[in-house]
């Protein structure tokens, strides 16, 4: 995409704006599951509208495959020598950073984003969640003044410390989702799409046990410190030795707790945390075969983005596990990723790598899969997995009769008897067990539905608002199962 520049007053960002920034050299945008949202650009001095380009005002440019534009302020710029300039530029959600409100007695999510409304300037900003139920006491509402953006997460008792769930930040609507993304058709493996991979991990703020404690105003004008008895998590500590933390729940409670209260949070956090776990960041490097003239059909089944969870197979390190896209490096100008980097879902890394499972971990970890065959034929491309999965993919063209009126829908129409596609036997013997099909060219609204599976067959109907007679339509799909 070529990035488009806006007053500092735009709101909808529906037009060319000021201008379109052609010469741009390079563009990148880099967002993190909770954090940052920057874009960095290079724009040459001998550039058309290199004069527009000033502080304050906007640039519009994608953030990831999906083809969605999002505003961003530019903040600031270096000029060297070369005639060259890098401009640094913020998502416009920042602007709430320089927004103040005062808050007091929070007890529910609906509460804290009313109050963020009443900041001062005003807040042109709305709030969402899909967070059920959303009662809890958010101790950074303290009647102290603080920043917009510090309450959304920048300090301990804010939304997100007491409510967790993940940000999505779309213009001037900020929304706090218990899940962002979700689970993925992407597998990155070796043998297939994986370039590179590298794994950092630090032991050293993990923990096994914990003190937890509590302070608070006695009503006397002293403090009051209740401290919990010292509480195991139960996991093996990767030194051998009972590293321990004191962790301060002032701000869990809105009153005074008991021993018993503590204790039982600090094996919560340390349980649901996995605080036996490193730190740790992995970054792949992979061929996204989305972006390949053999995978372009099933382009739709191959995305992921930011909180996305895919698969990633690696046998040389053990690694058969399912790990969330924590941060996204995005080439604007290129239309592609220059980085995904993973994070664990806790429960599936453990299993993996064998962490804090005792001597038998390896028992209950992901077998680590590779691919062992390839094919293709007919339209279909397969491949096999040392584990016995499988997986096909299927683009195919044709006509579609539609006159049967769609069951418990009125006004639409199916084809009848239902079509049907077929894993051909050179595949071997498979059984589907999970499909996806689409239609990528027909009329408009024209969709496909999935009616049965019965070995490598599957079953399908076309539906449209309307009676059709031999129509062009083109499907793709995917499907899954095992192989013998």
């Amino acid at each position: 995409m070529i990035p488009i520049l806006y007053e500092k007053s735009e709101t909808s960002f529906a037009s060319n704006g000021v201008c379109r920034l052609y010469d741009c050299i390079s563009c990148v945008c880099t967002e993190e599951r909770n954090g940052i949202y920057e874009v960095d650009f290079e724009y040459p001095v001998t550039g058309r509208n290199f004069s527009q380009i000033i502080p304050g005002r906007i640039i519009a440019c994608t953030h990831d495959d999906s083809g969605d534009v999002q505003p961003f302020d530019i903040v600031g710029y270096s000029k060297p020598i070369s005639g060259v300039v890098t401009f640094h530029a913020v998502h416009i959600s920042y602007r709430q950073t320089a927004m103040v409100a005062t808050g007091n007695n929070i007890q529910s999510l609906s509460d804290a984003f009313t109050m963020l409304t009443t900041a001062e300037p005003e807040n042109p900003f709305e709030y969402e969640t899909d967070i059920t139920p959303g009662t809890g006491y958010m101790a950074a509402a303290d009647g102290i003044p603080k920043s917009v953006r510090s309450y959304l997460g920048g300090v301990e008792g804010s939304i997100l410390d007491t409510w967790g769930g993940e940000y999505l930040w779309d213009r001037f609507t900020v929304k706090l989702l218990e899940a962002r993304g979700q689970l993925r058709n992407v597998t990155i493996r070796y043998g297939l799409n994986l370039i590179d991979y590298n794994e950092d991990a630090d032991y050293s703020q993990s923990y096994v046990s914990a003190v937890p404690y509590w302070s608070g105003d006695d009503g006397a004008g002293g403090t009051t410190v209740v401290i919990g008895d010292r509480t195991d998590s139960g996991a093996e500590s990767f030194s051998g030795r009972m590293e321990t933390a004191a962790l301060d729940f002032t701000d869990k409670f809105e009153g005074k707790p008991t021993k018993a209260q503590l204790e039982s949070l600090a094996l919560t956090r340390m349980q649901s945390q996995n605080t036996e776990l490193p730190q740790r960041s992995i970054t792949v490097d992979f061929v996204n075969l989305r972006e390949t003239a053999e995978y372009q059909n099933f382009a739709p089944l191959e995305r992921c983005g930011l909180c996305d969870s895919v698969r990633v197979i690696l046998p040389k390190y053990n690694v058969a596990a399912t790990f969330k896209i924590v941060k996204t490096v995005w080439d604007v100008l290129g239309g592609r990723y220059n980085e995904l980097e993973l994070g664990s879902l806790s429960t599936s890394l453990a299993e993996a790598l064998g962490v804090g499972q005792g001597s038998d971990s390896s028992a209950t970890a992901d077998p680590v899969e590779y691919v062992t065959v390839t094919g293709a034929e007919n339209g279909w491309k397969w491949v096999k997995y040392s584990t016995g999965r499988f997986e096909a993919w299927l683009n195919q063209s044709g006509s579609v009769t539609l006159t049967t009126a769609q069951s418990g829908a009125s006004g639409w129409y199916r084809n009848n008897p239902a079509y049907t596609i077929t894993v051909p036997t050179s595949a071997g013997s498979v059984t589907v067990t999970h499909a996806d099909i689409h239609v990528i060219t027909g009329l408009s609204g024209m969709n496909a539905n999935v009616s049965a599976i019965s070995g490598g067959t599957v079953s399908y109907y076309v539906i449209y608002s309307g009676q059709l007679t031999n129509r062009s339509a083109t499907i793709t799909a995917y499907v899954s199962g095992t192989w013998t």
